[in-house]
């Protein structure tokens, strides 16, 4: 039994690697770092749909053929991805973050990328904090989510200072 729990949490850890230090950086400044590509997601045409998926409203941009954008529900919130739904609750917080909420993502003031790191590729949503975020010394601080769309998929939380 020992052995069983043992590889049951090896394998989630393996299932859930953090993203590169490259991407996450990457993510939080809005702009390709060390050697990630990326390729901003433009939302100037949102589109919102009522029962996107049962019990969620959400606010979505196509890209590249798939939607992109951010559902609410009673639950919280997710992103949305080519109609898949991963919870901001579920988010594996990367350090730095652990005392941070999960907020939601308000998709017309977010900066939205798709990131290639090698084989890896992801979805960056990246914002300020609102209120105090948005103004003042608190605008070099942002959050992020970063979500693992090939391989082994997952979605984390970080926050960082915009240099």
């Amino acid at each position: 039994m020992k052995l069983v729990c043992s590889l049951v949490a090896v394998s989630s850890s393996i299932a859930l690697a953090a993203p590169s230090a490259n991407v996450v950086d990457s993510c939080i400044q809005a702009q390709a770092q060390g050697n990630v590509k990326a390729t901003e997601v433009p939302t100037r045409e949102i589109l919102q749909e009522d029962g996107y998926k049962p019990g969620y409203t959400a606010e979505y941009v196509e890209f590249d053929g798939e939607d992109v954008g951010f559902a609410l529900s009673k639950k919280g919130g997710a992103l949305l991805l080519n109609g898949k739904l991963w919870p901001t609750k579920r988010a594996v917080i990367l350090p730095g973050a652990e005392n941070v909420a999960k907020l939601q993502v308000r998709i017309e003031l977010a900066n939205w990328l798709m990131l290639d790191e090698g084989n890896n590729k992801y979805l960056c949503v990246v914002d300020n904090f609102d209120g105090l975020g948005r103004s003042g010394s608190f605008q070099k601080y942002r959050y992020a989510y970063i979500l693992k769309i090939n391989n082994k998929k997952g979605l984390f939380f970080a926050v960082g200072k915009v240099r």
